[in-house]
């Protein structure tokens, strides 16, 4: 298992966000009322923005427009990560 997929696995936040994402493209709202299922507190939406931010930075995530209606999705190069990841 790489490195950089047990850092970004091992950060629950961060794990949270991406099983958001798995199920397809969302906006940060959609993904911070998923978070709210996993834990009561949920994360707020600035913090979701800004792992989001972190994850794009990295080619893990693209946004398709901005604003509160940007939607977010995984994109091949994470999915090509999380395939090495389980071999």
């Amino acid at each position: 298992m790489s490195e950089e997929y047990s850092r970004l696995m091992g950060n629950v936040a961060l794990k949270e966000i991406i099983n958001s994402l798995k199920s397809g493209e969302k906006t940060i709202s959609a993904i911070a009322e998923d978070l709210k299922k996993v834990s009561p507190s949920g994360i707020q939406p600035l913090v979701v923005e800004l792992y989001l931010w972190l994850l794009q930075q990295r080619g893990y995530v693209q946004v398709k427009g901005s604003g509160p209606n940007a939607v977010y999705s995984l994109t091949d190069k994470w999915k090509e990560l999380e395939s090495q990841a389980s071999k």
